[in-house]
This record gives C-alpha cells, sequence and structure tokens, in this order.
C-alpha cells in the first residue's frame, strides 16, 4: 500500500508538472478522451433503438428521425473529436518543445559545479537513454494519461450501458436451459467470468511490461553508444578528415552494426515477447465472448429482452472488457514509468545556482563568522566614509555595491582577496586547493602559472563564482561575494576559457554573445584581437556564419582564429576585469608575440588575469603567483621569482627556457 501511495503521489506530481509546461493540455486531453469513448456507446445506442423499431414495426417516419439523430450526433462528435485533434497536436507541440527547455533551463541554472559532476551528467544522460529507446519519461506520463482517461470512462460508460442486463427480472415462464438463462445466478456467473476475464488480461498486461520493461533496459546502453557514434563521428562532417586519413569507416562500420544487430535481437525479443502475450489474451477473449453470447442471447430468446439490446449488451461487455484491461494496462505502464521519473525529479531538485546560496547565507549568524568584520575590512569597501560606516558582510553592503541599477554603473571595486579559500567537488573526498590566501588590486596585471593540475583554472572559476568555495570565502571589498547578486557579479568578468566554445551563428552573434550586436563595436574589437585581417576576406563580414552545420556558406575558421574571436568576445563586453585561460596555446609564435605586445593597448586600464604555461609570456605581468598541488606556493615578479633557485617557478623558467635553447635555430 505504501509503494502505491508513492507512485500516486509521483504521478501526481508529475501531471502538475506537465500542466505547467503546457496549460490546458490535460483538460482537453480529458474532454476529447469522453468523446471518443462516448461515440461508440452513442452508435451501438442508436442501433439498438431502430433495430427494436424494426422489429416493433415503428412507422417510417420516426425511424428517418432516429437515423437522422444518429447520424447528427455521429458528424458532432466526429467535428468535435477533430477540433480537439488539432488543438491537442499543437498543445503536444508546445509540450515538447518546452519540455526540452525544462531540462536545459535547469542545466543553465544550475551551480557549475554540479553541471561538472558526473551524478548530474548520468541523470541527464539516463533521462535522454529512456526517453529515446523505450519513449519514456515525462511525454509517457501524458501519453498514458489520455490512453487511463479514455479507459476509465470507457469503462463507466460501459457499465451504464450494460447495467439493466444484469439487474433486470425476467417476468414470464421458462423452462429448462432458458429458465437458467433468465436467473439471477446466471447474470452472476457472467459478470464473475467478465472481471475474471479483465482481471487475467491485467495480470497478462502486466507481466508482458514486466518483460518488456527489462528488454528496454537492456538496450538502452547500446543505444547510448550507437547514438555516439552516430551523432559524433558518422553524421557529422568535422570528424571527416581522421575518418579517411586514418581508415577508421571499417572500424566504425563494425562496432555500429554490432550495436545495430544488438537493438534488433532485443526489438526480435520484445515482437516475440508480445506475439506470446497476445494469443493469451486473444483465447480468453474468444472464451468470454462464447459465454457472453449464449447468455445474451438465451434471454434475448427468452423474450427477456429485444433483438437490438443484443447488441448493445454485447458491444458494451466488449467494450468493459477492453476498457478495464487498457485502464489497468496505463496504470501499470505509468508505475513502471516512474522508474524514469524519479531520475527525472531527481535531476530536477537539483538546487539551483549559487544564488539560493547566498540568499541563504545572507543575514545569518554563520554569515558573519564567515566574513571579513574587521574596520580595515570597512575602509576597503569603497573607500568613502559613507562605505565605512557600512557594517561588512552584510546584505546592505552587498546592495550597495551590486544589487541596485546604481551600483551596475559604479566603477570596478578596488581590491579582490581570497580568504584562507579550500575547494573540493560535491561528493569528492580530494582538495583541488587548499588554505588560498591572497589579495590582488584593481587595475594590475596578475599571472598565475603552474603545472597541469595544480589548480590555477579552478581559482579562475572561484573567483568567477561558478564554484563556491568549500571553506573560506571571497570578499571584494571586504563584502562575501554570496552576498553579491549573482548578475551583477559576473558584470565584473570577461573570461576566455581554455576550453571556450564558438556557435554556429554569424561572427558578430558569436562576439556580441547576443542576437543584437553592435557591428561598429564588433569590428572594433574584432580588430583589437587580431582578427582584423581575417576579417577582410569573409564574404558577408561580421554577418558570415561560423562553421557549416545551419549554413553551407558558413566560414570554418582554424583554432588561432577561433581563439583570436573568443578573446574580441571577452573586449566586446568590457567588463572590468578581464581572464583569459592560455589565450594564446592555439597561435603560432608570430601571431603570440602581436597578441602579446599589444596585451596593455587590448586591455587598457582593466584588471587583467592570466593563465600559461609558457613563462615568457607573463614577464610583463606585475605579479605571478605560482600553484602546486592545489596550494599557493610563490608570488612575486618575474625577477624575483627567476633569482629563486629553490623555487618551482625557477625550476620551470629554465626547463622551458633551455627548451626555447636547444630548439632555436643556428646561423
Amino acid at each position: 500500500m505504501r509503494k502505491w501511495r508513492e507512485d500516486i503521489t509521483l504521478i501526481a506530481r508529475s501531471l502538475r508538472l506537465i500542466h505547467k509546461i503546457s496549460a490546458g493540455i490535460l483538460g482537453m486531453m480529458l474532454l476529447q478522451s469522453a468523446l471518443v469513448s462516448l461515440s461508440p456507446f452513442i452508435t451501438m445506442y442508436m442501433s439498438s433503438v431502430m433495430i427494436n423499431g424494426i422489429q416493433d414495426r415503428m412507422e417510417l417516419g420516426q425511424l428517418l428521425v432516429l437515423a437522422a439523430v444518429t447520424i447528427t450526433a455521429s458528424l458532432l462528435v466526429h467535428l468535435s473529436g477533430s477540433f480537439f485533434r488539432h488543438y491537442i497536436n499543437y498543445l503536444q507541440a508546445r509540450f515538447w518543445s518546452r519540455c526540452e527547455m525544462v531540462l536545459s533551463g535547469k542545466m543553465m541554472e544550475m551551480d557549475y559545479a554540479d553541471v561538472e559532476s558526473a551524478r548530474i551528467h548520468r541523470l541527464r544522460q539516463q533521462i535522454q537513454d529512456f526517453s529515446n529507446v523505450g519513449g519514456e519519461g515525462i511525454g509517457n506520463v501524458l501519453y498514458q494519461f489520455r490512453e487511463l482517461a479514455e479507459r476509465a470512462l470507457t469503462v463507466i460508460f460501459s457499465i451504464a450501458f450494460v447495467m439493466s442486463l444484469f439487474t433486470a427480472r425476467f417476468q414470464g415462464e421458462a423452462s429448462g436451459i432458458l429458465r437458467f438463462a433468465v436467473s439471477p445466478p446466471a447474470a452472476v456467473l457472467l459478470a464473475a467470468a467478465v472481471l475474471a476475464n479483465a482481471f487475467a488480461g491485467m495480470g497478462v498486461g502486466r507481466k508482458m511490461m514486466e518483460n518488456s520493461h527489462n528488454l528496454m533496459r537492456q538496450a538502452t546502453d547500446a543505444n547510448r553508444v550507437y547514438m555516439y557514434y552516430l551523432e559524433n563521428h558518422i553524421m557529422t562532417y568535422h570528424t571527416g578528415k581522421d575518418v579517411r586519413i586514418y581508415h577508421e569507416a571499417g572500424m566504425l562500420r563494425e562496432e555500429t552494426k554490432a550495436l545495430f544487430d544488438t537493438g534488433v535481437d532485443m526489438m526480435n525479443g520484445q515482437t516475440r515477447n508480445e506475439a506470446k502475450y497476445a494469443g493469451m489474451v486473444a483465447l480468453s477473449t474468444v472464451v468470454l465472448s462464447t459465454i457472453v453470447y449464449l447468455f445474451v442471447g438465451l434471454r434475448a430468446l427468452a423474450g427477456m429482452i429485444g433483438v437490438g439490446q443484443v447488441v448493445l449488451y454485447i458491444g458494451s461487455i466488449s467494450k468493459f472488457t477492453d476498457g478495464f484491461t487498457g485502464l489497468v494496462m496505463a496504470l501499470t505502464r505509468l508505475r513502471t514509468n516512474n522508474d524514469v521519473m524519479r531520475v527525472y525529479f531527481e535531476f530536477l531538485d537539483t538546487p539551483a545556482g549559487t544564488e539560493e546560496a547566498a540568499e541563504r547565507l545572507a543575514g545569518t549568524e554563520e554569515a558573519a563568522e564567515r566574513l571579513a568584520g574587521t574596520e580595515e575590512a570597512a575602509e576597503r569597501l569603497a573607500g568613502t566614509e559613507e562605505a565605512a560606516e557600512t557594517p561588512v558582510g552584510t546584505k546592505e553592503a552587498a546592495e550597495r555595491l551590486a544589487g541596485t541599477k546604481e551600483a551596475a554603473d559604479v566603477p570596478a571595486p578596488h581590491e579582490v582577496e581570497f580568504c584562507d579559500v579550500s575547494f573540493r567537488y560535491p561528493d569528492s573526498e580530494n582538495w583541488v586547493l587548499r588554505h588560498i590566501s591572497m589579495k590582488f588590486r584593481m587595475g594590475e596585471r596578475l599571472a598565475v602559472v603552474g603545472k597541469n593540475g595544480s589548480g590555477k583554472t579552478t581559482f579562475i572559476k572561484l573567483l568567477c563564482r561558478l564554484y563556491d568555495p568549500t571553506e573560506g570565502c571571497i570578499l571584494v571589498d571586504g563584502v562575501d561575494i554570496r552576498h553579491f547578486g549573482m548578475e551583477e557579479y559576473r558584470k565584473l568578468f570577461s573570461v576566455v576559457f581554455q576550453d571556450y566554445k564558438l556557435f554556429s551563428f554569424s561572427l558578430a552573434q558569436n562576439v556580441a554573445a547576443k542576437r543584437d550586436a553592435e557591428p561598429d563595436r564588433v569590428e572594433a574589437c574584432l580588430q583589437r584581437a587580431g582578427f582584423g585581417e581575417r576579417l577582410s576576406r569573409m564574404h558577408d563580414g561580421i554577418h558570415t556564419c561560423l562553421y557549416k552545420d545551419f549554413e553551407e556558406t558558413g566560414v570554418e575558421v582554424s583554432g588561432g582564429e577561433a581563439q583570436k574571436i573568443a578573446i574580441a568576445r571577452a573586449l566586446y563586453k568590457d567588463a572590468p576585469i578581464i581572464v583569459l585561460d592560455e589565450p594564446t596555446a592555439a597561435l603560432d609564435p608570430i601571431a603570440e608575440y602581436e597578441i602579446y605586445s599589444g596585451f596593455n593597448e587590448m586591455i587598457g586600464g582593466r584588471t587583467a588575469i592570466y593563465i600559461s604555461h609558457r613563462l615568457s609570456s607573463c614577464r610583463f605581468c606585475d605579479d605571478i603567483v605560482v600553484f602546486n598541488m592545489g596550494e599557493l606556493v610563490q608570488r612575486g615578479s618575474h625577477d624575483e621569482l627567476a633569482a629563486d633557485a629553490d623555487g618551482l617557478y625557477y625550476e620551470l623558467w629554465n626547463a622551458q627556457a633551455q627548451h626555447y635553447a636547444d630548439s632555436a635555430p643556428t646561423a
């Protein structure tokens, strides 16, 4: 019983979500189900009246009236059904488009640490796999709701029309088998037979559904791998070069054929499973139909019911059996589908981004303990007497700095401070960063260096508030960044990540990150990023589409060109702090020199933070911090760090300098 309650609660929540996604669709489906269910009963009832009328020698005019009523009713039902069908198709199209938006929107509002987590990827993949293989998920709830409503109404209508067959009393005389047929015990036995057949069909159907469910689960993994090959290696032109150069077509063909054959075997097993149980249901239906025909026929022969009612009763009992079996099957499918909906809601119930965490933290004792509360921090807030009077780390301070329209236009903050910051990913025991404490002031050039996996990019993600610290806090002019409005805070940063992404949209849209770009500003940013010469050769200028996914005339750009576009996008945002993660990794030495020689002019008065493996590119920075295994191990200018023979920077610098010396051309 507890399992039933849990299932019903989950089904109800799924239906509420459907209503939220596409309001009105459930009500329209309920109305359509009522029409679909009632339609055959109208035909059967009017047919029985007309047959009885013919048997009783009803006048022709009356028969014509009955025929006209029957035709009119059928026409109205058909037209109404057509209207509902077309309108529901529209609602379903809207529903499916919004379904994907619900999942995509959730991904975009999640904390970035959750977006990167294996758990979220697994949940999202499971939702996709279940939908692809067996059509399970939120869409299946919608489909089964219509089935459930239609079958339930069919059961109700059939009981209403057939009830008189079981409650009628025979007033005449009968003998032999006719006497038994018109007796109440015979009606009870027929009712028992109908119910037994319905429950037998329910049991068989449930067993079939369980087997089908297991087969679909087995096919899920094979289908996921097959779709991976299809979408990422076969149906896309991006991999065409490697496929041809390395003769990978045979390997891909063999892999996909094996997966396809596995899917075919699963489908054959599904077909055999359905055929097996369908035969059992057909045999049971034949036996019941024989009993029903005998019972109703004998009662008609005894004069208990008219010939027309034979048609009505036999049809109604048949509809009841089908409706009851279908009703239970729909419930079974919904309960089976709940396994998927639990995954669906686990995904949707993942807490929203750090904005929610900020709201929980603001104004609490925990916040007060985690925020700096000294006079020195207060003075750093904005450099004014008024700001010094505002309690540091409070909601009021955050609102004054980033929570209002005026705050959005204030000059960039003066100082950023990491206060004993440590970070590890959710559900992980390994620390990525440990006890990071440092300050840097606005307008400086800061370089972040270290070996791979030392925590450099994680440091930047914490600064941009893609992650929140597991321990410690980050302050901007003395205010914990978790007290800032998320959107306002992120306006402070333009970032070119190492794994940046460009889209198959126009060049202007890629630079502006929106549909309505400012053409002159886009061109200026591209020029400053060193993309001017390539731009002059594009057939539609800044309106040229990148890549060929959507446009045949789309332009393929090289890795270095793409990196320049990403830098232009960072410049277009015009944030006070610009962060470049390996900004010249894809550039040739000449292009790299051009970029670095023009960096000061390009960046202007902004604060600049560089992450780079090429230590020669960090020499022009005011300050260099060195990370190693998640810890901050050194800090200073290039000359200071290069002079420390015991430091990691000295080791890295000399290793790279030796490489440059060994590879230098000779005269």
